[in-house]
């Protein structure tokens, strides 16, 4: 009976000791719309890539990314998320199915798109490879010249767009402004003194048995 309510105890315990963490890294500044993402693959405009630039802050996974468009004519679009090598995305880590380019809130919510502390990513919104897409949108962004602060934000990196020409899609970084943006990091790794606490935990569990060793002895001993 021990054992049974001793392990319960504990899978009780590690349940509450370590719950997942979120880091948030946020810009909800809405003061520009400087960047036209198109939905158009040829003839006027071929900027067809619009993103935001990330550093993790924590190792685990992004479980959340957010852009908005303040106004829009494109029919279709995606979200997707790369790693990013200082002038380029590079390492796929996850794309959304095509959704609805209406102007408004997009909110995406991706799976298995682990990221690693210290690394840095790009989320992006994109119409490339969406047959008979069309239109224009405009990002939400943050304008330093018109009060945003969002150099102040830690981990958040810059705004980039490519334009797609022969040989696929070149990046810009525009240095001077970041998009409306969040991006959601999740991670089930304990903080130390979660640590501390499970290690406290396991130590109790212990006790109580080596107790129960010596009371057993000391009625068998009678």
């Amino acid at each position: 009976m021990f054992r049974k309510v001793a392990g319960l105890s504990v899978a009780g315990f590690l349940a509450h000791a370590m719950p997942a963490s979120a880091d948030v890294i946020s810009n909800p500044t809405n003061n520009d719309s400087l960047l036209y993402l198109s939905g158009a693959s040829v003839g006027g405009q071929q900027t067809q890539f619009v993103g935001q630039t990330f550093t993790a802050s924590i190792t685990g996974v992004l479980t959340d990314f957010q852009f908005t468009l303040n106004s829009s004519t494109i029919p279709s679009l995606y979200g997707a998320v790369y790693a990013w090598d200082g002038s380029k995305a590079t390492a796929f880590l996850w794309q959304s199915p095509v959704v609805s380019g209406a102007a408004g809130l997009l909110d995406f919510s991706p799976v298995g798109a682990n990221v690693t502390k210290g690394q840095t990513y790009v989320a992006f919104l994109s119409t490339y490879g969406i047959a008979n897409d069309s239109g224009l949108a405009t990002v939400a962004d943050c304008l330093p010249f018109a009060g945003c602060n969002s150099n102040s934000i830690p981990n958040l990196g810059t705004m980039v767009f490519a334009n797609v020409l022969a040989d696929g899609p070149v990046w810009t970084s525009v240095n001077f402004r970041d998009a409306t943006f969040s991006a959601t990091i999740t991670s089930a790794v304990p903080e130390p003194s979660t640590w501390a606490m499970i290690i406290l935990g396991f130590a109790g569990v212990g006790f109580l048995g080596y107790r129960r060793k010596q009371v057993g002895s000391a009625l068998n001993a009678a």
